[in-house]
Protein backbone atom coordinates (compact mmCIF):
# COMPACT_ATOMS: atom_id res chain seq x y z
CA UNK A 1 0.00 0.00 0.00
CA UNK A 2 1.69 3.25 -1.24
CA UNK A 3 1.72 5.42 2.09
CA UNK A 4 0.63 9.31 2.01
CA UNK A 5 2.27 11.93 4.34
CA UNK A 6 -0.70 13.75 3.67
CA UNK A 7 -3.44 14.82 6.87
CA UNK A 8 -6.93 16.33 6.54
CA UNK A 9 -6.91 19.82 5.99
CA UNK A 10 -8.44 22.21 8.47
CA UNK A 11 -7.32 25.37 7.75
CA UNK A 12 -8.76 27.39 4.99
CA UNK A 13 -6.40 28.40 1.78
CA UNK A 14 -7.28 32.07 0.52
CA UNK A 15 -5.42 33.56 -2.36
CA UNK A 16 -2.67 34.60 -0.51
CA UNK A 17 -1.85 30.79 1.49
CA UNK A 18 -2.71 29.22 -1.83
CA UNK A 19 0.44 26.34 -1.91
CA UNK A 20 3.12 27.00 -4.61
CA UNK A 21 4.04 23.68 -4.19
CA UNK A 22 1.26 22.10 -5.90
CA UNK A 23 0.76 24.67 -8.30
CA UNK A 24 4.41 23.51 -9.38
CA UNK A 25 3.52 19.76 -9.14
CA UNK A 26 0.69 20.15 -11.26
CA UNK A 27 2.06 21.72 -13.82
CA UNK A 28 5.33 19.57 -14.06
CA UNK A 29 2.80 16.33 -14.03
CA UNK A 30 0.57 18.55 -16.88
CA UNK A 31 3.96 17.94 -18.93
CA UNK A 32 5.76 20.90 -18.05
CA UNK A 33 8.68 19.37 -17.35
CA UNK A 34 11.39 22.18 -16.49
CA UNK A 35 10.82 23.50 -13.38
CA UNK A 36 11.04 27.29 -14.35
CA UNK A 37 9.18 26.90 -17.29
CA UNK A 38 6.63 26.35 -14.84
CA UNK A 39 8.04 28.88 -12.64
CA UNK A 40 7.02 31.75 -15.12
CA UNK A 41 3.37 31.14 -14.97
CA UNK A 42 3.44 32.10 -11.53
CA UNK A 43 1.88 35.21 -9.99
CA UNK A 44 3.62 37.20 -7.58
CA UNK A 45 2.25 36.27 -4.47
CA UNK A 46 3.91 35.33 -0.83
CA UNK A 47 5.04 32.01 -1.73
CA UNK A 48 7.56 32.68 -4.09
CA UNK A 49 10.70 34.52 -4.20
CA UNK A 50 12.90 34.76 -7.42
CA UNK A 51 13.66 31.14 -8.09
CA UNK A 52 12.71 29.51 -4.61
CA UNK A 53 9.54 28.21 -3.30
CA UNK A 54 8.53 28.36 0.15
CA UNK A 55 7.11 25.65 1.59
CA UNK A 56 5.21 25.95 5.21
CA UNK A 57 4.60 23.21 7.09
CA UNK A 58 2.66 23.53 10.65
CA UNK A 59 0.70 21.03 12.92
CA UNK A 60 -2.82 20.80 11.46
CA UNK A 61 -1.87 20.79 7.44
CA UNK A 62 1.22 18.66 6.38
CA UNK A 63 -0.39 19.05 2.25
CA UNK A 64 2.48 21.12 1.08
CA UNK A 65 5.44 18.41 2.62
CA UNK A 66 3.44 15.88 0.59
CA UNK A 67 3.58 17.65 -2.97
CA UNK A 68 7.03 18.45 -2.11
CA UNK A 69 7.62 15.13 -1.60
CA UNK A 70 6.05 14.11 -4.83
CA UNK A 71 7.70 16.73 -6.65
CA UNK A 72 10.94 15.64 -4.96
CA UNK A 73 10.54 12.09 -5.92
CA UNK A 74 9.60 13.05 -9.60
CA UNK A 75 12.98 15.55 -9.91
CA UNK A 76 14.97 12.78 -8.48
CA UNK A 77 14.36 10.26 -11.46
CA UNK A 78 17.18 12.34 -13.33
CA UNK A 79 19.75 10.78 -10.56
CA UNK A 80 20.91 14.08 -9.90
CA UNK A 81 21.37 15.21 -6.14
CA UNK A 82 18.77 16.13 -3.48
CA UNK A 83 20.64 18.51 -2.00
CA UNK A 84 19.37 19.65 1.40
CA UNK A 85 20.56 22.44 3.02
CA UNK A 86 21.06 23.33 6.80
CA UNK A 87 18.31 21.10 8.11
CA UNK A 88 18.32 20.75 11.58
CA UNK A 89 21.13 18.93 13.92
CA UNK A 90 18.48 15.76 14.49
CA UNK A 91 16.01 15.87 11.12
CA UNK A 92 15.80 12.63 9.81
CA UNK A 93 16.16 11.20 6.06
CA UNK A 94 13.18 8.85 6.82
CA UNK A 95 10.37 11.28 4.99
CA UNK A 96 12.33 11.35 2.19
CA UNK A 97 13.49 7.45 1.87
CA UNK A 98 9.79 6.73 2.54
CA UNK A 99 8.72 8.80 -0.48
CA UNK A 100 10.90 7.06 -2.84
CA UNK A 101 14.03 8.75 -2.85
CA UNK A 102 17.08 6.56 -2.36
CA UNK A 103 19.27 7.99 0.54
CA UNK A 104 22.23 7.67 -1.82
CA UNK A 105 21.04 10.35 -3.96
CA UNK A 106 20.17 12.75 -0.89
CA UNK A 107 23.22 15.00 0.45
CA UNK A 108 23.23 16.90 3.35
CA UNK A 109 24.83 20.60 3.37
CA UNK A 110 25.48 22.41 7.00
CA UNK A 111 26.80 25.93 7.39
CA UNK A 112 30.39 25.95 8.97
CA UNK A 113 32.02 28.97 10.33
CA UNK A 114 33.18 30.08 6.33
CA UNK A 115 29.70 29.37 4.87
CA UNK A 116 26.81 30.02 6.19
CA UNK A 117 23.64 28.60 4.59
CA UNK A 118 22.91 31.29 2.27
CA UNK A 119 26.12 31.09 0.97
CA UNK A 120 25.61 27.26 0.64
CA UNK A 121 21.74 27.41 -1.03
CA UNK A 122 23.58 29.73 -3.59
CA UNK A 123 26.40 27.30 -4.34
CA UNK A 124 24.36 24.10 -4.87
CA UNK A 125 21.26 26.33 -7.07
CA UNK A 126 24.27 27.50 -9.09
CA UNK A 127 26.61 24.37 -9.50
CA UNK A 128 23.50 22.52 -11.43
CA UNK A 129 24.45 19.18 -9.84
CA UNK A 130 21.34 18.71 -7.86
CA UNK A 131 17.85 17.81 -9.27
CA UNK A 132 16.64 20.11 -6.31
CA UNK A 133 17.76 22.07 -3.76
CA UNK A 134 15.84 22.43 -0.19
CA UNK A 135 17.03 24.63 2.50
CA UNK A 136 15.47 24.62 6.12
CA UNK A 137 14.69 27.97 7.74
CA UNK A 138 12.78 31.34 6.67
CA UNK A 139 12.49 32.53 2.90
CA UNK A 140 13.96 35.69 3.55
CA UNK A 141 17.09 33.90 5.02
CA UNK A 142 17.52 32.31 1.27
CA UNK A 143 16.12 34.81 -0.89
CA UNK A 144 18.69 37.05 -1.10
CA UNK A 145 21.13 34.49 -2.18
CA UNK A 146 19.96 33.73 -5.48
CA UNK A 147 17.94 37.01 -6.73
CA UNK A 148 19.34 38.05 -10.01
CA UNK A 149 21.29 34.75 -10.73
CA UNK A 150 20.66 32.42 -13.50
CA UNK A 151 19.52 29.60 -11.78
CA UNK A 152 17.89 26.48 -13.28
CA UNK A 153 17.82 23.95 -10.16
CA UNK A 154 14.47 24.21 -8.22
CA UNK A 155 14.67 25.69 -4.85
CA UNK A 156 12.76 25.33 -2.02
CA UNK A 157 13.00 26.61 1.36
CA UNK A 158 10.61 24.58 4.49
CA UNK A 159 9.81 26.55 7.15
CA UNK A 160 8.12 25.29 11.11
CA UNK A 161 9.43 21.31 10.30
CA UNK A 162 7.47 19.72 13.39
CA UNK A 163 9.82 18.10 16.35
CA UNK A 164 8.03 14.62 14.98
CA UNK A 165 9.77 14.59 11.34
CA UNK A 166 13.23 15.18 13.42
Amino acid sequence: MKQSFAINQSVHHTHMTRSAVREHYARLAAGARIFHQANRYQNNDAMVSSNLVSVNIYQNNMSELAYLLRLVKSLAESHKWITLVAPPSNFSLSLFTKAGIQQSQIRIARPTATHDAKALMNKALASDTSAAVIGFGELSQFAESVSGSEIHTPGFVISGVPEQFH
